[in-house]
């Protein structure tokens, strides 16, 4: 879709051109898996309200499965460190050439492997480790062949050791074996999402006309009624919503114990934030804590490629991003405000402006994070039940800052919509008096009521395949 010229315009209805032939509500139907994604990115491109799922569903990060649950493998940091279990008494551990224990919490060190810690000092383990109650005994010598020097750290409850490599003899050696980790399996379920509204047999003449990317570059025009289109972009506000803030409503066996009137499960699948394990706090954000946030999440995306990370937060945090990085370059001589070409004063004499602020951030190490803003984070539910900022007087939710790695792992995005195939977007009409414009049309009506009712249904979940590299920082200030 990228390089296309594809809108939305609102016109009215000329029921020479517009016939339910080109009609998107029954092209919805027709082709949901293909149509959803296209509107999606072009109703997020007018419209900024759902900028997850523009960046998901609207560029193409979406897939579908015909199940109501979905599990994929996840590998987070490989751990090379283990800690001591059982502390030793230190002072002439392994003088003379002597060997001493360590004891570990698992097996994960091999044989004949050697082993260093935070000191540098380097040990080999000399022996097949043996089991003790809750712990695993290895047997090891130091490498350094001054016989008298000892281990003078690393034998403490909690000291870290980590495994370098296998020295073996010069003749004769046997194979050893090598240590390695299972990706962790996460497993979820869909979430299925209504919306419906009513319209009078008073129909008005607005429809939103779209122009649609076709095979060979070429465009064709589709549309719906305007109060269908407004009604859609609520929809997937309410969507968005559910992306961002969805709690869990069942166990880890999968079970949950809220039901419908039906008497059938309500399954709610885990929001964005839900998702995120690492949370962090702040008062008044500086260039510092963004510099190391951001360090701090880019170093641990190691097997990542096309690494990206986009920040989303409301006016309250992009003015606490801008101000902050602001701030950190006045402090020297106000160097940042000359004025000139491309910079922060524009004008001269009498008529000075300020213009100019910060939404991204390159990182020492060359990463790049932009910002992103949510209005949700404004104005959505959430934000109007919060705390204001004792400032501002805003949302303290405006100020929420949720830094999500939207880096490619394995060859797939990080982050993902999961929909029920077939159930991507489905829109159904009920008649009354009328038929809603764009729907086909029939002699029958299924309702006596003088109107009609348009109905939206969505099956789908938000997977973050990495959540250890993503960051949800709230705001405390006033605290």
């Amino acid at each position: 879709m990228s390089g296309t010229n594809i809108s939305v315009q609102k016109n009215y209805y000329n029921d020479a051109q517009m016939t339910d032939m080109n009609s998107l509500s029954n092209a919805l139907l027709a082709r949901p898996t293909e149509l959803s994604p296209i509107i999606t990115h072009l109703a997020g491109k007018d419209d900024k309200r759902f900028p997850l799922s523009f960046l998901t569903e609207g560029v193409g990060n979406v897939k579908s499965i015909d199940r109501l649950e979905y599990e994929y493998r996840v590998k987070t940091h490989t751990l090379k460190t283990r800690p001591i279990s059982v502390a030793n008494a230190g002072g002439s551990l392994g003088v003379g050439g002597t060997t001493f224990r360590l004891s570990f919490p698992d097996k994960h060190f091999v044989f004949p492997y050697v082993l260093i810690n935070s000191a540098g000092e380097q040990v080999r383990i000399m022996g097949e480790p043996t089991k003790s109650v809750g712990n695993w005994d290895y047997t090891v010598q130091l490498v350094n062949p001054d016989l008298t020097a000892t281990l003078t750290t690393g034998f403490a409850l909690g000291d870290l050791w980590a495994q370098l490599y296998a020295p073996v003899g010069v003749d004769f050696s046997r194979g050893n074996a090598s240590n390695w980790e299972t990706p962790g399996k996460v497993r979820n379920k869909l979430t299925t999402i209504r919306k419906s509204y009513h319209m009078s047999g008073n129909a008005k003449d607005f429809v939103a006309e779209f122009t649609l990317p076709t095979k060979g570059g070429k465009t064709t025009k589709l549309w719906m009624d305007y109060e269908e289109y407004t009604h859609m972009l609520n929809f997937k506000e309410e969507c968005e919503m559910y992306y961002w803030y969805g709690q869990k409503t069942y166990d880890a066996a999968g079970q949950t114990f809220m039901n419908d009137e039906n008497g059938q499960p309500v399954m709610i699948g885990p929001g964005l934030l839900e998702q995120i394990i690492n949370k962090d706090t702040y008062s008044t954000l500086t260039e510092t804590k963004i510099k190391n946030i951001i360090g701090n999440l880019f170093y641990g995306m190691t097997d990542a490629s096309k690494k990206q990370v986009t920040l989303y937060t409301g006016t309250g945090g992009a003015r606490e991003f801008d101000e902050a990085l602001k701030s950190h370059f006045s402090a020297a001589a106000n160097s940042w405000k000359v004025g000139g070409t491309d910079r922060f004063i524009t004008g001269s004499g009498r008529s000075l402006g300020l213009s100019g602020y910060f939404t991204s951030y390159e990182h020492v190490d060359g990463h790049v994070v932009n910002v992103v803003k949510l209005p949700l984070f404004d104005h959505g539910p959430v934000a109007q039940a919060r705390d204001k900022h004792p400032v501002t007087g805003y949302s303290m939710e405006s100020y929420r800052m949720v830094f999500v790695d939207q880096s490619n792992y394995d060859g797939q995005a990080n982050l993902q919509m999961i929909s029920k195939k077939g159930r991507e977007s489905m829109r159904w009409c009920v008649a009354g008096s009328v038929v809603p414009r764009g729907f086909d049309s029939t002699s029958s009506r299924a309702s006596d009521v003088d109107g009609a009712s348009v109905h939206m249904l969505k099956t789908a979940g938000i997977a973050l395949r990495r959540f250890d590299t993503s960051l949800d920082i709230t705001c405390i200030a006033g605290v």
